[in-house]
């Protein structure tokens, strides 16, 4: 409510305690009057709606009292109260968004006859002072309802408005991360449909194949190169749109939309974008898995359609088809396979249906092969008769040069054809000579379009017609007749022509089509010299009409075939594609040195909003193409060395630029993908290439969402020694700044291999390094390449549990791999088949498998506690099981010599064995106190080393079984993992303490200091505490129930609390011993009565993981709880309703939490090592920090947020644009009387304001030393302490630059 209408109805209310016999009326009709007065006062931005109200509030002034029965008045007038604050918001018409002014202006025409009905009513009593007449009242009373209705209608469609345009926002921003691909769809294609009257039966049969609920949902159209597939689609495409039945469409292009992963998101996001139900079922998905738009094939399958559709539209019809053209033209054939292996038998739970079309490739022929006929039609378009193909063609072409003719003599002066061109002649020749290849005519009728129409087509018929030829020949003649009159040493000089191959090799190998003015301006080659050369080229190759618009593209891929494939062009036609990725390469990389590539090339207007949600500057296309592309022609090139110094120069000078291009265009999450790229081709600008990779895999959440935060948050929190801080932190100085100590930045991973759907549970390297396996959760194997980090093939599936062990042969040819489905399987390492059944003989799951060191035995350890030796080239186990061990067997391995195998169990022993007899060599090694979890021969077959649960490793003679040395302590937890130094004079040890260890084998000492930088969450906690009066105790335990207990008897006072679904981890007593407060791991807090043991009320539901800490306050009235989700809450004890936002800082699970004794504060303990103190003032108000450095960095920046529209705060920011450092006394006051102030965001590690701007992101690595929007204090070994005493933001960003004159700026 404003403050003027809070004095009025004081005024209102004093003036009703002098004048009791009229208040009902009077006080209720002044407060109407009142609001509609301030209402029309606040309505400058809507001069029709303020001349209509305040033409009623005229007519009111002559009224003082109005019968107000039953208070009707004043409930109308509380109705109404507030809603000038909608108004004020906006300063003039113009700032109000179109859509409200729109209805600002509907409502104004609604309200113009209810002031005139007003005015009518009340006229007749202008000389009156009461309006007393019951019906005079009712009447007014009824049309001051009808305004009402009407300016809450109103408020409640802007308020629709805002939360529809916030909702949608989130929404695009999920979409976002799905990774559309831009002009995949029908609307971007620039290929003909079918000519009018042609495959008619063919659209007439997939026409009735989708209207029919009943039939296979999957229809694949299959011809070979030429056969009109894409034309075909383009045409099923417009046909289903007028059937109101299109739900998305991709068109597959090779070397431009060629990534048959990005297939299923694009289809998911244009689907979501047309049907309000599925984008509700898919934004709950992407919700919780906002990166699944890059797993694999068959996940997307599952989790982008099955799952939202089915969620969607259940076991309904299909509403939908998704139509896929070229499937054959994607680069990775087996995850092509893996689409279609995945989408196929699954189809039936589909509700949509699918039109594929491809080649009859055997990677996706072979999918099609289902003996299942409902789950697929098949049509192969080159199994159609030849004479239905003829007919269709024979018509093409007679309507195609009955159009060129016309054209033609239309002309000045008019081209002379003969009486009866084209003849049925000519018109049969290019029919027998296409076949059933459609675009051998589309191609031949193209040529003879370019020029001389009539001698083309003569020249033509001399053409020979030989029926045995292979399908492609007659196209390999009529490619061959377009290039060598392209290429005509007769009519066109050697470097003319030299120059037409190289265009057209760029053309081939361009990453995107390009306009002519782009693909000039890139290549730097006039664009009437491209035209010049295209022309000639048309049959073949598409030239947009306007240089500054559309694409130049090939009209088909078997043109590109046909200059590649040594066995169809001839030597003077072949292409060398590496000389155009090299033109290219250089090309891109001198448009990024040049000025094109500057400083918020993005044009970014505020640091307060994500790039999804502010009109970002276009990027041009030149230089998007330059910044995606470069590395791609990098690589593709044989000697990229003369390039290096200038990819040197532009990361030295606009590493941060270039990436700002890939944040504003959408594609920041590639940027670590082509950095490793070029790490794999080249070494002399390796250090500037790795500084680069881990700059974006520091900050890759704030580099895709903010471009503005590359510099404002990423930048400042590089390590000092970082080059790019020490080139970029002198030229951006008006930034954040961190001083550290006590936290140590783990060096980043070289690679991040994302795309198993489990825990990875085995990895390991093959023999040679280039090759890294992985095992999972999820049951799969899979094998990556060890430079670049991408999936080398589909995921390698058989298993029926968790893999649970893998590793590769010493040859590196075979992996093999054990799993809790108690059986070891044995892959081929480069195709990923099988090389025979599964291995089966253990009883229980398999925990470890090793080779032989001459590959041909493996040996699995289990639990079933026995070893089984295997043949690795028959499968069959060689000996009967091993057995003697009476615990898990955790880890096997071969001797050098590979006669001996040493295994470790559960049962506290190391075990050694005679490979041949599959007998114990000696006793048992015991000595360990708990189960070996980890056993390595050395180098030299003499020594063993374990490690167990114990937190001991020992080290033993392999000859006679006795102890070396003493058990070598240090770690203060289990031992899980030793090895043997290569020389055999060191010893590594990692430990769940969270520290790896270097032991000298000689004297048993630690060679150094810990490693330390691993982390892990808390255990498990469970709780007692006694009672303020000393007479009772309170446990939670594992079994889920609290027990109350006699402190003097040690008897149980009553039955166990019962309730919680998960282990009570913390218990306590309210200061009055009157409740008992518990929080569980089933993520609740319960509130009991102590005398009866009943819930008090419903559970406290807010967190998202386990409880692991409860208290309460002083007074009783508040509960605050921490959590493993690294959040502290506070809840109204009498509700259960949260009092203030989460409380995020720690960066792991919050363990203890504790008020203060006058509970004002509240001190949260965490596994992150540090101790935090809240202010939990009532009213989320904020308290000054008892360390100078934090005491006003939060407040000064929320003191920018005074006025209702928030983004502006420039009276916060001082002359130069930064801001202030000094905290004056209004602005904290004024700050103390907001409830929304700055917050953490611990899912995104956002600092935030209070309508979500970005105020700035912190690093995770650095939450467990900042102080965080409302800490107090921060106890702990970890400090980054923050200065933003020259921070610039929101609209003034942009001046965190300064221009460096010794680097320049381009």
């Amino acid at each position: 409510m404003s403050r003027r209408v809070s004095r009025l109805l004081e005024r209102a209310k004093l003036k009703a305690t002098t004048s009791r016999a009229s208040s009902a009326g009077r006080n209720g009709w002044l407060m109407l009057k009142k609001v509609l007065e301030d209402i029309a006062e606040a309505a400058d931005m809507c001069p029709p709606l303020k001349t209509v109200l305040k033409g009623v509030v005229a007519v009111m002034e002559h009224v003082d009292t109005v019968k107000d029965v039953k208070d009707d008045f004043s409930k109308i007038a509380s109705r109404l109260e507030g809603f000038e604050t909608i108004f004020a918001q906006y300063q003039s018409q113009k700032d109000v968004p179109f859509v409200l002014r729109s209805r600002l202006e509907r409502l104004s025409e609604e309200l113009v006859p209810i002031g005139t009905m007003i005015q009518k009513k009340m006229g007749q009593g202008v000389t009156k002072r009461m309006l007393k007449a019951l019906k005079d009242v009712e009447d007014v009373k009824d049309i001051f309802q009808t305004l009402a209705t009407l300016l809450e209608k109103y408020q409640i469609e802007c308020n629709l408005s805002i939360e529809l345009n916030v909702l949608g926002g989130v929404a695009e921003r999920l979409l976002e991360k799905l990774g559309h691909v831009q002009h995949a769809g029908i609307d971007s294609q620039t290929g003909d449909a079918c000519m009018k009257d042609t495959r008619v039966d063919l659209l007439e049969d997939i026409g009735v194949w989708s209207r029919d609920p009943d039939v296979a949902r999957i229809f694949w159209l299959s011809g070979m190169a030429g056969t009109g597939k894409s034309a075909i689609a383009r045409s099923v495409c417009h046909m289903l749109r007028e059937a109101g039945v299109l739900g998305a469409s991709f068109f597959c292009s090779r070397g431009i939309r060629d990534n048959v992963t990005s297939i299923i998101p694009t289809l998911a996001t244009s689907l979501a974008r047309q049907n309000t139900d599925y984008r509700r079922s898919l934004l709950v998905v992407l919700r919780n898995e906002p990166d699944i738009g890059h797993y694999t094939v068959q996940t997307q399958v599952e989790r982008l359609l099955e799952n939202p559709l089915r969620d969607a539209f259940g076991d309904s019809p299909p509403m939908f088809v998704l139509v896929v053209d070229a499937m054959d033209e994607c680069l990775d054939a087996k995850a092509t396979r893996s689409m279609l292996s995945a989408l196929i038998p699954h189809s039936r739970q589909i509700p949509v249906k699918f039109f594929l079309t491809s080649r009859p490739e055997r990677h996706i022929q072979s999918q099609f092969k289902s003996t299942q006929r409902d789950l697929h039609n098949t049509l192969r378009l080159h199994d159609i008769e030849r004479s239905i193909v003829e007919a269709d063609i024979r018509f093409y072409c007679r309507v195609r040069l009955k159009q060129i003719r016309a054209s033609y003599e239309d002309q000045e002066p008019p081209h002379k054809f003969p009486l009866e061109w084209p003849s049925s002649q000519n018109i049969e020749m290019i029919t027998k000579l296409a076949g059933k290849l459609f675009i051998y005519a589309f191609t031949a009728i193209n040529y003879i379009e370019e020029k001389r129409p009539v001698e083309r087509l003569l020249g033509m018929m001399e053409l020979d017609f030989a029926p045995e030829q292979p399908l492609t020949g007659p196209l390999d003649d009529m490619y061959s007749l377009v290039l060598r009159n392209a290429l005509s040493p007769a009519s066109h000089t050697p470097e003319e022509i030299k120059k037409t191959k190289h265009l057209l090799t760029i053309i081939v190998v361009l990453r995107e089509s390009l306009s002519v003015a782009v693909l000039g301006e890139l290549i730097d080659m006039p664009d009437h010299h491209i035209r010049s050369i295209l022309d000639e080229l048309h049959a073949v190759i598409y030239t947009p009409v306007r240089n500054d618009s559309g694409a130049i593209t090939t009209f088909h891929a078997s043109f590109e075939d046909y200059l590649t494939a040594p066995d169809r062009a001839p030597d003077t036609f072949r292409i060398d594609l590496s000389s155009g990725h090299e033109a290219l390469a250089t090309a891109c990389i001198r448009v990024m040195t040049s000025d094109l590539l500057h400083f918020n090339v993005t044009g970014c207007h505020t640091s307060y909003l994500p790039n999804a949600e502010q009109g970002l500057a276009p990027i041009p296309i030149l230089l998007a193409y330059s910044c995606l592309h470069w590395v791609h022609h990098l690589i593709h090139m044989p000697d990229p060395s003369r390039l290096l110094p200038l990819i040197h120069s532009v990361f030295q000078k606009k590493m941060l630029f270039w990436i700002e291009v890939l944040s504003g265009s959408g594609h920041a999450r590639l940027a670590v993908g082509l950095l490793h790229r070029v790490l794999t081709t080249e070494s002399t600008v390796r250090k500037a290439i790795v500084d680069a990779k881990e700059f974006v895999m520091l900050g890759h959440e704030a580099i895709e969402f903010s471009a503005p935060h590359i510099y404002l948050s990423v930048l400042p929190s590089l390590s000092p020694s970082s080059m790019i801080a020490a080139t970029f932190w002198p030229q951006f100085r008006n930034v954040p700044t961190y001083k550290v100590t006590g936290i140590r930045r783990p060096q980043s991973p070289l690679l991040q291999m994302p795309g198993h759907t489990g825990a990875v549970v085995s990895v390991a390297f093959s023999p040679d390094g280039t090759r890294v396996v992985s095992g999972s959760q999820d049951r799969t194997v899979r094998i990556w390449n060890a430079q670049t980090g991408d999936l080398l093939m589909d995921p390698l599936e058989g298993h029926n549990h968790t893999v649970t062990c893998v590793t590769f042969s010493p040859h590196g040819m075979h992996i093999v791999s054990g799993s809790h489905d108690a059986t070891i399987r044995l892959w081929n390492a480069r195709t990923g088949d099988l090389v025979m059944n599964a291995l089966k003989g253990h009883s229980k799951g398999v925990l470890c498998v090793a080779f032989s060191p001459d590959g041909t035995q493996i040996v699995s350890g289990s639990d079933d506690c026995t070893l089984i030796l295997w043949d690795a080239r028959s499968g069959k186990p060689l000996v009967n099981a091993f057995e003697g061990h009476t615990g898990a067997v955790n880890s096997v391995m071969f001797s050098q010599d590979g006669k001996q195998v040493v295994s470790c169990s559960d049962d506290e022993t190391i075990r050694l064995w005679n490979v041949k007899l599959g007998k114990e060599v000696m006793e048992p090694l015991s000595g360990h106190g708990d189960r070996v979890c980890s056993v390595a021969f050395s180098p030299n077959g003499t020594q063993i080393v374990s490690g167990s649960d114990d937190r001991t490793i020992r080290l033993w003679d392999a000859r006679t079984g006795a102890p070396i040395i003493g058990p070598l302590a240090g770690h203060n937890d289990s031992i899980f993992s030793v090895a043997f130094s290569l020389d055999g004079t060191q010893i590594v040890s990692g430990s769940a303490d969270k520290t790896i260890q270097l032991w000298d084998v000689a004297t048993g000492c630690p060679v150094m200091q810990p490693f330390e930088g691993h982390s892990n969450h808390v255990c498990i906690i469970c709780s007692v505490a006694i009672s303020p009066d000393g007479t009772q105790i309170i446990s939670g335990s594992m079994d889920t129930t609290l027990q109350l207990w006699n402190v003097t008897t040690g008897e149980q006072v009553m039955k166990p609390f019962q309730g919680h679904e998960d282990w009570v981890t913390s218990v306590t007593f309210s200061a009055d011993g009157a409740r008992i407060v518990s929080g569980s791991r089933d993520k609740t807090i319960r509130l009991w009565n102590a005398q009866t043991g009943d819930a008090v009320i419903e559970p406290f539901r807010g967190h998202t993981a386990s409880v692991v800490t409860v208290t309460v306050s002083p007074d009783g009235l508040t509960i605050a709880s921490g959590s493993d989700d690294t959040t502290v809450r506070l809840w109204n004890a009498a509700t259960g309703a949260l009092v203030m936002k989460p409380l995020e800082g720690h960066s792991d699970s919050v363990c203890s939490v504790a008020f203060s004794p006058n509970g004002t504060c509240l001190a949260s303990g965490s596994w992150d090592n540090t101790i935090r103190i809240w202010d939990v003032m009532p009213g989320d108000l904020w308290m000054r920090s008892q360390y100078r450095q934090g005491s006003t960095i939060w407040s000064t920046i929320a003191s920018s947020f005074q006025l209702p529209v928030a983004l502006q705060l420039a009276h916060s920011l001082g002359p130069d644009h930064t801001i202030q450092s000094q905290f004056s006394q209004t602005s904290q006051s004024d700050t103390k009387d907001q409830s929304n102030m700055l917050y953490f965001d611990s899912k995104s590690g956002w600092i935030k304001g209070p309508q979500e701007e970005l105020i700035m992101w912190i690093p995770k690595d650095y939450w467990c030393g900042i102080l965080m929007p409302r800490t107090k204090m921060l106890i702990g070994q970890y400090r980054a302490i923050l200065d933003v005493s020259r921070f610039v933001h929101s609209d003034k960003w942009a001046d965190c630059y300064t221009f460096n004159i010794t680097l320049g700026d381009s």
